[in-house]
């Protein structure tokens, strides 16, 4: 007697078409992200060209015990006092290599490049002016493809020099 395949449907923990965007801090405070105070340095730095402010960078770890390719960032959202930074506005440094955030997950960076456990990734937030220095309140966002700890969040004060 033929048994008829059964199919058994997967209901979605987070996952597929019920996963968030990412493009909020509120995607990162839900039940399936930990908050991790060690993810965001305290510390960050305007960055000058010629004399002129042209923005500031933020240090960020990654949220395991391993590193993994540059290319498995899904997603980096960031809050500096109350305001959303755009996605465009956006550079990873790393190693003595600088790109926009928007080739992260394309064929414009090396599948091989990695970002190893430990190490800080600099995040340059291309502002007209920079930000001033001084202490400021800062919301990040980490979300991670095909990794045990996918999603991260950390709010605390930075300092800017």
């Amino acid at each position: 007697m033929d048994v008829p395949f059964k199919t058994i449907i997967r209901k979605s923990i987070g996952m597929g078409q019920n996963d968030p965007d990412f493009d909020k801090i509120a995607d990162f405070q839900g039940p399936r992200t930990r908050f991790n105070p060690l993810i965001l340095a305290d510390y960050g730095r305007n960055i000058y060209n010629r004399g002129q402010r042209i923005g500031y960078c933020l240090d960020i770890r990654i949220c395991g015990y391993r590193g993994l390719p540059i290319n498995q960032i899904r997603a980096l959202t960031f809050e500096v006092d109350g305001v959303a930074i755009p996605e465009e506005s956006l550079s990873i440094w790393y190693e003595n290599r600088q790109h926009p955030f928007a080739d992260v997950g394309t064929d414009k960076i090396e599948i091989n490049w990695f970002w190893k456990y430990g190490d800080y990734l600099r995040i340059f937030i291309e502002v007209p002016g920079g930000i001033e220095q001084g202490i400021h309140d800062v919301k990040f966002g980490l979300a991670l493809r095909d990794h045990y700890s996918s999603t991260a969040y950390c709010a605390k004060p930075v300092t800017i020099v």
